[in-house]
């Protein structure tokens, strides 16, 4: 499907403009990142697209329009909606802490002049406070009109569960969380510690990500605070300036993946947007370095007492200072990591967790996927688009400098 801002017809941007004013009238307000998509002429083509299917497979909270369209004219069919993450979390989270809008995967299309007024602190405020209110109905909706609601993270499938007890009436669907896969061209791992190869710290991201700035951030905070002897190379390409620091280098974009993860790099990435699975937490593991980052880091990963979970921004110096130091903690991480991998990440659990998704044959138990320990739009707990590709690079190492993924992506 095209949204509005692709398709470039009268009749596309007619139709955003009524989805959103029926939502506002219904008092079922509509995603922006959904009303784009309610050109009845693209849900029409993709119904007929769909119409001998047994099993349709929507991608994403954005699709919701074509989940009702689908659900009106096919209400015995099995749908699967992939939803990622969960978004209104996501948008609460900007909101709390006053982060900028990021237009996404949408930023080529707007116009530049609106991209800039869309933007602007006054307009972003109110933009992201609708977006989060209207994802709130439109995750409960998906709840009521799909057959699996599946997600990547643990915390938010339970989170979206607990939500789905609260309401008044029963709900349809099921909510599975099916973590990315770890394509086997990813997962040659080579020893860590080869002779020779010095200890240096590595981040890959684009800044083009909120989350990833961030981090990039905290990062140069650190290293000009503490003046650490290991040196930090980030790679991915940025929009900002490159600020110097001392024993911080600037990689930029790079082609093969596994330069990144050379003999000798720990990756470091404490995050503090929650939300998802960190794809370059899973690189580092398939590379088989050393992953050092915060609870929001390993967030829906089932590492329970990883020892490379360090919250603690004293603990954190501290290993960052003497690597060499901790040693016993590296080494039981990387064992956790092949283990995390070979449980939750690999080929045939995967698939088994869609096969039971898709068409209710074997694989994990709903019942079974713990509950939400926080509340549904809570902070994060203490504890792209297509998830069947390998983790090989294929997050934040964009060599197109116009790429930015919407928020969650």
């Amino acid at each position: 499907m095209q949204n509005a801002l692709e398709r470039r017809r009268l009749s596309g941007a007619g139709a955003t403009v009524w989805a959103l004013l029926r939502g506002l009238l219904s008092g079922r307000p509509l995603p922006l990142q959904c009303a784009i998509f309610a050109d009845p002429s693209g849900m029409a083509a993709a119904a007929a697209a769909a119409a001998d299917s047994d099993v349709i497979y929507l991608d994403g909270v954005r699709t919701l329009p074509l989940l009702r369209h689908l659900r009106r004219r096919r209400p015995g069919a099995r749908i699967v909606v992939d939803a990622d993450d969960l978004m209104s979390r996501r948008y609460g989270e900007l909101i709390d802490r006053k982060l900028p809008l990021s237009l996404g995967y949408l930023e080529a299309r707007v116009p530049g002049p609106v991209a800039r007024i869309v933007k602007s602190r006054a307009v972003a405020r109110l933009v992201l406070g609708y977006e989060r209110l209207a994802l709130r109905h439109a995750e409960r909706e998906l709840l009521a009109l799909a057959d699996r609601v599946v997600l990547l993270n643990r915390e938010e499938a339970g989170m979206l569960r607990t939500e789905a007890d609260r309401l008044p009436a029963r709900t349809r669907a099921a909510v599975l969380a099916i973590p990315p896969v770890v394509g086997s061209a990813a997962r040659r791992r080579a020893p860590w510690s080869s002779p020779g190869a010095p200890l240096r710290a590595v981040f890959i991201g684009t800044d083009a990500l909120t989350q990833n700035r961030l981090t990039i951030d905290f990062l140069l905070d650190l290293w000009q605070r503490e003046r650490f002897p290991m040196p930090l190379v980030i790679y991915g390409r940025q929009r900002r300036p490159e600020r110097r620091v001392p024993n911080v280098t600037w990689a930029g974009y790079v082609k093969d993946i596994s330069d990144v993860y050379a003999p000798g790099s720990v990756l470091v990435t404490p995050s503090f947007l929650s939300g998802g699975i960190k794809t370059k937490v899973l690189e580092g593991f398939a590379h088989g370095v050393p992953v050092v980052g915060n609870s929001v880091t390993f967030e829906g990963l089932d590492l329970p007492d990883y020892p490379l979970c360090l919250d603690d921004r004293d603990a954190l110096a501290a290993f960052l200072r003497a690597p060499a130091n901790h040693s016993g903690a590296i080494a039981r991480a990387l064992k956790m990591e092949e283990e995390c991998l070979r449980r939750d990440h690999a080929g045939p659990v995967f698939a088994a967790r869609w096969a039971d998704a898709v068409f209710g044959r074997r694989g994990i138990d709903p019942a079974s996927e713990p509950r939400a320990r926080s509340g549904f739009q809570g902070g994060a707990p203490s504890a792209s688009r297509s998830r069947a590709r390998a983790t090989g690079g294929i997050n934040d190492n964009s060599s197109d400098a116009g790429f930015a993924p919407a928020a969650g992506e």
